[in-house]
């Protein structure tokens, strides 16, 4: 029933305490992956002594960013959804709503795929995101009617900064299910100024706005046709603790402000470099620039005339190497040394070989985490439309092999040995060898399980003339 309650505020606002500790650092990150005004607005130059507050909103306006944990989070995705996840949906082939959801999952026009997409960028940067699986209230009679009103179950994404408090309870199997969560929203129709909050338990529903400094308006509570929270949390890697993990910008974030500041001085060092100080008398009369001129006061001393103050230039020099050594600290702390860097020394064919497969690990243990996170909404999905969720057979499946390499230098190498396999006269060497081909050649995984079939069932083919 709908209304105003008295003293229900309070309770609204009451968050976990992981929220808690949590959320300056969220915020942080937010600003560190957005940049622009977002990070312009977050004031992160060190302030100079006795600088006013005027003189640092121009050095904040007029220092650029170079925006490292972008790129690291894009490029990320970028490796992860170059082949994308494997959907069998069994029993529920031919069911509309599922393959609606799979069409525009969030009611917004993004694909499943895109909407995932979405889910792991956001992950990657907070270090986990929340996802609820919700259906609209219906008065339809029939399946039909709720399919022809468009009443399905459908997506919708939280970040961590939206999620106010939540709660899990450990199942009588040993498992650890959600039992409650209250999210916060910006109201968003544009007539008022406040707050909505959504909260779930396995028994009810409530809808919550709050407008300014007003009493909480109880908007809907009714009953949870499902009997559970229909939301999962989707981390990065696996968690510290429930509802918390570790952001891909935990330390990225921290090395891109000191840059920032290190741009802010280069930025004040060629100003002093290219325009000198002037030092004067109070009497003096002096003009800077080319043909600059100088009148002094016909008192001055001889140890008081005017003198120019310039910048050191080495200072600049060194500042710029160190700007450089933090960006290679960024790609090492990323994995990414062998993407975004460009080498000046020559690196073993070994170490580069090994920096991708460090790469190739923190990859697969992404698409794990996604592969685990959609199927357990396949599960809720199934809760919607009474179906069990074993019978159904849904099985999603996110590749696991990310092959960063140079394919070309793989190749010679492999034709080469080869040449030496003939000589050698051992089949098992060859087959191996034409697998390795294959490796290289194909991407879709599914290919070159068909294509490895064939090679392990050649028998002695290497022996046939």
């Amino acid at each position: 029933m709908a209304g105003v309650v008295k003293g229900k505020r309070v309770e609204l606002e009451e968050v976990h305490r992981l929220y808690r500790a949590n959320s300056a650092e969220w915020e942080f990150f937010r600003q560190a992956y957005l940049g622009g005004r977002e990070w312009e607005e977050a004031s992160l130059l060190y302030k100079y002594l006795n600088e006013s507050a005027p003189q640092l909103r121009e050095r904040l306006r007029q220092t650029p960013l170079e925006n490292h944990c972008r790129s690291v989070v894009h490029t990320y995705s970028g490796f992860m959804w170059r082949n994308p996840p494997k959907r069998s949906f069994g029993a529920l082939e031919a069911n509309k709503a599922l393959l609606a959801l799979d069409g525009n999952a969030d009611k917004e026009g993004a694909s499943l795929n895109e909407f995932m997409k979405s889910v792991a960028l956001w992950a990657s940067v907070f270090g986990c995101s929340w996802l609820v699986l919700d259906k609209p209230a219906s008065k339809a009679v029939t399946k039909a009617d709720e399919l022809e009103g468009d009443i399905r179950p459908y997506l919708k994404l939280y970040f961590p900064v939206h999620v106010l408090n939540w709660k899990f309870q450990e199942t009588g199997s040993g498992s650890f299910e959600l039992v409650y969560l209250k999210v916060r929203e910006r109201i968003d129709d544009g007539s008022a100024d406040g707050w909505v909050y959504r909260i779930w338990s396995r028994e009810r529903v409530e809808v919550w706005r709050v407008e300014g400094k007003g009493e909480p308006v109880l908007v809907r509570d009714e009953v949870n046709a499902v009997g559970m929270v229909p939301a999962v949390v989707h981390y990065n890697t696996k968690p510290l603790e429930r509802g918390v993990a570790v952001s891909d910008l935990q330390d990225v974030a921290r090395m891109q402000r000191s840059l920032y500041n290190d741009l802010s001085e280069l930025g004040q060092m060629i100003r002093g470099s290219n325009h000198k100080t002037l030092v004067k008398n109070r009497g003096d009369d002096a003009s800077t620039g080319a043909g600059g001129v100088i009148i002094m006061h016909e008192d001055t001393l001889p140890e008081k005339r005017p003198y120019l103050l310039q910048a050191d230039a080495e200072a600049l020099v060194g500042l710029l190497d160190a700007m450089e050594k933090k960006v290679e600290m960024i790609n090492r702390m990323a994995h990414l040394t062998p993407v975004r860097s460009f080498r000046k020394v020559i690196v073993s064919a070994v170490a580069i070989e090994t920096e991708f497969q460090i790469l190739n690990t923190l990859l697969a243990e992404k698409a794990a985490q996604l592969e685990v996170t959609e199927n357990q909404l396949f599960r809720i999905f199934c809760r919607w439309e009474g179906v069990d969720y074993g019978t159904a057979e849904v099985v999603v499946t996110y590749p696991k092999r990310f092959e960063l390499r140079d394919r070309k230098a793989d190749l010679e190498f492999l034709d080469k040995a080869l040449s030496v396999a003939e000589r050698i006269g051992s089949a098992t060497l060859r087959r191996e060898l034409e697998r390795q081909v294959a490796r290289v050649v194909l991407e879709r995984d599914d290919v070159l399980e068909v294509v490895e079939a064939e090679l392990a069932g050649g028998g002695d083919y290497g022996n046939s003339e």
